[in-house]
Formats: C-alpha cells, structure tokens, sequence
C-alpha cells in the first residue's frame, strides 16, 4: 500500500526552501531521490501521480516515513504534500517541468477515405435526404414490356418488405402484373463494410450510390428463375455517416408468386430488414468512396492518432490515390462542368485541379504551389490534358499540404481563417472544410465569437458529426476491441449473434438519446433505468414487449439498471465465455470511467477456472486470487466495482443467486480522496460516477483526444480545470462541451 501510494511522487527541490522542502529533503529523499527519480534497492521509480493534497497528506500522516510513521504528521506532512503537488507530483506540475508539445500528425486512416470522399462530393454537392424516414415507393400496373404503364399509389413505406398475397394495401393493384419503383437514400451509422440482400422468386435490380443507374445494378436480379424463391447478395464499404442513394426496380410480369425484402448485414450485425431509421426518403449524389485498405493507426496512448509513418502506409496512400483518380475521371466531365467535345474543355480540367487542390489543402494555393501541381504538369502535359489532370489529382492526394492538416497556414506561416476551418472540419468531421466553410473562410465570417460558435453548431447537426461520436462512445468504452462476444450455448441458450446484433443496436440509440437531447446531460448515461428493446430482447431479458417491432426504452423486470454500468452489452463484453469477470468489469470502469489510476501488475496473474472448488462464486474465487498484499494496492479499487456487477450475470440478466449462494455485492471504496465509502451495487456505481471529479475528468481526456488527437496539456495545464469548470457550468452538457473543446484549441499565431 505505501509503495502504491508513492509510485506517484516526483520530488524537485525548488531553491526557496520552505519549510514542506525541508522535510521532504529530511525524511524522504534517500528513499525516492533529491528528483523523485527512485533511489535503487529503495524506491526505483519515478514518483508521479493524480491524488489530491489532502489525500495526499493522510497518507503521508499514516504512513511515512516508513521507518517511523510518527514523525511527518499533522501541519508538516499537509506541508509535504503540498510542496510535492505543487512543484513536482500534480500532472499540472509535471507540464511546467516537461511542457507537452502538440505532435505533428498525418490524417489517421479515417480521416484519409473520408477526406477524399467529401473533397470530391465537394462537386456534386451534399443533398438533403429529408426528414422523412423510409423509401418512396411508386406502385404501377404492368403490360408487356411497358413496367410503369399507370401509377397507382406514391407513398413512403418504411422498410422493404412487399407480398401481393398479404395485405399490401395497393387498391386495384393487378396481382400478376404490376412493376414498383423505390428511391431514397442509406445513411450508414458506422464505417465498413455491408452486405445487402435481396429475397425475391420476381425481377429486381438494385442501385446503390448510382442516383442516375448509368452503370451495372449493384445487385442483378432482373431475369426471375421460374418464379422461384431465391437470394442475391453484394458487399458495399461505406462511410458512417455518409448517405449513399438507393434506388430499387421490381416487376412482376404473368407470375403467381410476387414478393420482395431487403435486408443488410452492417458491420457487427446479422442480416435483418434495412430498419427504418437509415433510410430516407430523398436521394444522395452519388459518392466516391474509398475502399483501399491502410494500415491500422497508432493507438498507444489510448487513443487513434496519425503518428506513425511506414512503407505501408505509404503504398496505402498511393493506392488510395490511384483508386480516387480512377473513380473522379469516370464522372470527370461531370465535376469538371464540361464536354468532351467543347473547345474549353482543357482549360476547365485545369480549373477543376486547381479548385481540387484547394479544397484538398484546405486554402487557396500560393503561387508555389500552384506552379507544382497545376501549372507545371499542364505545361509538360502539352495536349494530353487527362493525363496531366490525372497527375494532377494524384500529386495533390499525395501531397504533405493534403496529409498533414497542421501545414495549413499562410505565407508567413501562421494560422489563418482557413487554419480555422480546417480545424473545425477535422475535429468534428474528421474530414476538410465543405465549401460554405471555405467560403466563411474567405470572407472572414469565422473571425469573432459569436460566428465561431454559431459555425461550431451548425456543424454539429451534420451525420459526420453523429458518426464521429459514435466512433467515440465505442472507443471510450472500450468495445472497438471486443469483436467476440459469443457465449456458451449450453449456459445461455438463446443468446445468439442477432441478441447481440441487437444489443449494439440498443446500446447506440440510448446514447444518440442521451447526447442528441436537448439537455445532452452526461449524468444521464449512468442514472437512466430503461433499456432500448425490440421484441426480441424484451421477451430474452424480461421486459413488457414494445408496442412496434422496433426499438423502445422500457424497463426490465428487475428494475435495477443504471444506464452504461448495466446495459448488457457493456456487461457480455466484459465476462467470460463461461461466467462474469468482475476484474475486467472493475479495471475497464475504474479506468475509463470513473478516473482511477491503476498501475500495471507486477506479476500478471491469469484467471483459471479449473484451479477453483466448483463450489465457490465468483466473488470467492476472486478474493482469493487477488488477497495478495501488492496484488489489492490496485484491486482494493477494482474489486468493489467489480462486484457491485454481480448481480448481472455474463449476458447482462439480473440475477439473485450463484452456486446456490445469494450474491453478495457489497464492499468498501475507498475514493480518490481516500474516503471509505460503501458500494452496494449499481447505483453506488452511478452515484460516483456522476459526482465524482474524477470520473467527469476521465471523460473530458477520453473525449478531447477524440476531437483534438493531442494532450490536453499541451494546450496548457490549466486546460482541464477549465474544461471540468465549464463542464459543470453547463450542467454536464456533452455537446456544449465539444464545442468549447474545438473552439478553444483553435490554433494561434503564437503558439
């Protein structure tokens, strides 16, 4: 215990010599060093560390020095402690004495595919999809080779799912001749790949990303099969938050059997219908999307970040070039606003490049610059304008003034209005500025406060913005790494891939619930009660059913959920395959939750079952495992929280007994601020997490590196306690917060 404790001591005498000084030079430093660097044989660690001063100073009256405990107590080791917090143990101390400088970063994979996709777009234009959730159906009459000879009925249907011998509600519909038309778009909530389907014995051809149908069906099923009941499936990658248009043609021509379902299968998920909620019902330009592969970013400080360079991410970003230019010239009369055949034509694609090119840098190019990659490659092109188009496009995708946003500066080399703008795109949207935002830019409309802010929010109603908060609340709780969540059939019967297809879904609308109100109030991701269910996880986990077949907050039979704590995907994704884990529940929610340092084992100790009595709980088996002395300096934390879970077995269903024992999930705590309070369950969990500094910190960090990919210190190392203050003020706003975040680390000219 006071080795855990002074593990986050790091000691600098400073030359005045007060009076906490003197004592720790007297008491201390032959154990930890003049520096707090360690004394070998001693102390060998550097000493830093996050408690607070009175924390500090009852561990040092307690405690130390360890040869005689009375000696630094009462005044002298209060003034130990704040001499060690104030001068070299606080994070804050440790940014005076090594000051955190903001790392030069290439755009992260995200960034990339998504740059190039709005850059591109940045032509067609972002169409509004409407507010309106579902396709627009036209329904027609058929004869001969004439699909649409009469329409009968226009209206939205909300999924794809048509049979003629069930209640269609089409009046005077001809049940063997009839042709229906759908249009809409896609608005994917997360980046990968999906896989559609087509269930139909008819003809049907569906378009996706071609508004226009120019090229091949994505999916061809137009020649039916003698009327027979087959599936037709395709993959697509796609960009969360990036609507894609859908168009569907199905006919029915002298056939008995006319029916038609569309389902997907989105990453992560099983195939179901295309659920309401991602289809609209106006359509989308067509976009480019990348699919190149790249190699995963750096993620060793607990965050992704665009810090490492390597051949293959080299080769990556030339492939993804290649692919974007190949994809731009096949709509490049298009974009370019031209024809093959006029006699301007030349001069508007070297426009189109120029205008590229500053949408890719994010500012108007210098005159350098536009020697490089315009003016130059035209003149050695001579008459071949696409090839010198193509070079073009592939130097300013290659480019480090496209790779690394922080290059956007001006002439003199400071930040600017653009600097701004691409700030804001690339936190928000992980993207580049559209064209109203370099248009602001240009005019200096993002210069004072008020346009800033009122910039900052309208952003935020943008999907991109959706879609990069999501990302966040999967990092942030630690389920980007939890892919297998498969449990032991013969334990938990039913609990296949679409409860837990289903149980990801409920767990993105409660929080686009709790971050998307008006309130977006952080304190309600850990006090809410209800769970998002469709009728199938209301009957697996005991709950009234929905009165539609989609989602709905409703409250399960044991009454005894406290929002994230005890939704059951966050619990199924911290146990075992056979049974709970109250050790990866309790490290994963002291850390990135509710704040606490924890530090690494010194002996990392592996969890087997079969090394147990069958007879214990999991509790039991747990206590005994982890009584080791140096083993509970961190599980004294991790062990009560742990715990308090138990109740929930390892799918997130409520339960009173185990090994015939009733469960037991009551502990002490002992704070941050080494108070000994009782945890009794889940809404002790809540209660900590909702009050506590400490776990609203956690937050803030996890969320900052989000938007911003650098430490906070390096913004300075007041900027947490301004952004906790702010926070509080703001009744725990979560979107307030991420616009403060962004406008305050707007860069500067002096930095």
């Amino acid at each position: 215990m006071r080795l855990w404790i002074f593990l986050s001591l790091l000691a600098i005498i400073p030359a005045n010599g007060d009076r906490g000084a003197e004592i720790y030079t007297e008491h201390c430093a032959s154990c930890h060093g003049d520096r707090g660097e360690g004394v070998a044989n001693e102390y060998d660690e550097a000493l830093v560390g996050k408690k607070s001063i009175a924390s500090l100073a009852k561990y040092i009256h307690r405690t130390m020095p360890e040869d005689d405990e009375d000696t630094v107590i009462d005044d002298d080791a209060l003034r130990v402690a704040e001499y060690i917090h104030a001068a070299f143990y606080s994070p804050e101390a440790q940014a005076k004495i090594k000051p955190v400088r903001k790392d030069f970063l290439r755009r992260t994979q995200q960034q990339h595919r998504r740059s190039i996709t709005d850059i591109v777009q940045s032509f067609r234009g972002r169409a509004w999809m409407g507010g309106e959730n579902g396709l627009r159906g036209h329904y027609y009459q058929k004869e001969k080779m004439n699909n649409r000879k009469k329409e009968l009925v226009k209206r939205v249907d909300p999924i794809i799912i048509f049979d003629i011998h069930k209640n269609h509600g089409i009046e005077g519909l001809d049940p063997k001749a009839h042709a229906i038309y759908w249009s809409g778009s896609i608005l994917p909530p997360e980046t990968g790949t999906y896989q559609f389907r087509v269930n139909t014995p008819n003809g049907v051809r569906v378009f996706l990303n071609e508004p226009g149908q120019k090229n091949d069906a994505f999916i061809d099923a137009w020649v039916s099969s003698g009327n027979q009941m087959r599936s037709v499936e395709a993959p697509i990658f796609l960009l969360g938050g990036h609507a894609i248009s859908i168009v569907i043609d199905f006919v029915c021509y002298k056939e008995e059997k006319s029916s038609l379902s569309l389902d997907w299968k989105p990453p992560h998920g099983t195939w179901e219908p295309v659920p309401s909620r991602v289809l609209f019902v106006d359509g989308s330009r067509e976009a480019a999307l990348i699919s190149t592969p790249f190699p995963a970013d750096d993620a060793s400080l607990g965050y992704e970040r665009g810090s490492s360079i390597s051949k293959a991410w080299k080769e990556a970003i030339t492939n993804a070039a290649i692919e974007a230019t190949g994809l731009i010239f096949d709509d490049i009369d298009e974009l370019a606003r031209t024809k093959s055949d006029q006699p301007d034509r030349p001069e508007k694609l070297k426009k189109f490049c120029s205008d590229f090119a500053f949408r890719a840098f994010s500012r108007p190019l210098t005159e350098g610059q536009r020697k490089t990659y315009i003016d130059n490659v035209f003149a050695k092109a001579g008459d071949d304008y696409e090839t010198a188009t193509k070079r073009s496009l592939m130097l300013t995708l290659t480019s480090p003034y496209f790779l690394y946003p922080s290059l956007n500066r001006n002439e003199k080399g400071e930040p600017d209005n653009f600097t701004t703008a691409a700030h804001f795109a690339l936190a928000l949207w992980d993207s580049v500025p559209d064209q109203p935002l370099l248009d602001a830019a240009s005019k200096g409309d993002i210069s004072n406060p008020k346009q800033i802010e009122d910039r900052l929010w309208n952003m935020m109603g943008d999907p991109r913005a959706k879609a990069k908060l999501h990302s966040f609340f999967h990092h942030w709780l630690n389920l980007s790494e939890k892919e297998d969540l498969d449990k032991d059939p013969n334990l938990f019967p039913g609990f296949d891939e679409k409860i837990i297809a289903d149980l990801r879904t409920s767990l993105d609308l409660f929080i686009d619930n709790v971050v998307w109100s008006e309130q977006s109030d952080y304190r309600r991701l850990f006090t809410e009660d209800k769970l998002y269910l469709n009728p199938r996880l209301a009957d697996f986990y005991g709950a009234p059913k929905p009165k539609t077949n989609s989602f709905e907050p409703l409250l399960t039979s044991d009454k005894k959920r406290a929002g994230l704590f005890t939704h059951p995907y966050v619990l199924t994704a911290f146990s075992y395959h056979k049974q709970t884990s109250p050790i990866h529940r309790g490290v994963y929610l002291s850390r990135n939750v509710l704040g606490r340092f924890l530090k690494p084992p010194p002996n990392a100790i592996e969890f087997k079952d079969a090394d147990f009595k069958p007879h214990l709980t999991m509790r039991e088996k747990v206590t005994n495992l982890t009584k080791d002395e140096n083993c509970m300096a961190c599980h004294s934390i991790i062990n009560p929280v742990g715990f308090s879970l138990e109740n929930f077995d390892a799918i997130g269903r409520f339960r009173t007994h185990e090994k015939n024992k009733p469960i037991n999930t009551v502990s002490d705590y002992q704070t941050e601020e080494s108070e000994t309070v009782k945890i009794t369950g889940p809404n002790d969990l809540a209660k900590l997490a909702v009050e506590s500094p400490g776990a609203h910190r956690a937050f803030l960090k996890h969320l900052f590196h989000h938007l911003i990919q650098q430490s906070t210190n390096a913004y300075g190392f007041g900027t947490m306690d301004h952004l906790h203050e702010f926070f509080k003020n703001t009744r725990f706003h979560i979107r307030s917060t991420m616009v403060t975040m962004v406008k305050e680390t707007i860069p500067k000219k002096i930095e």
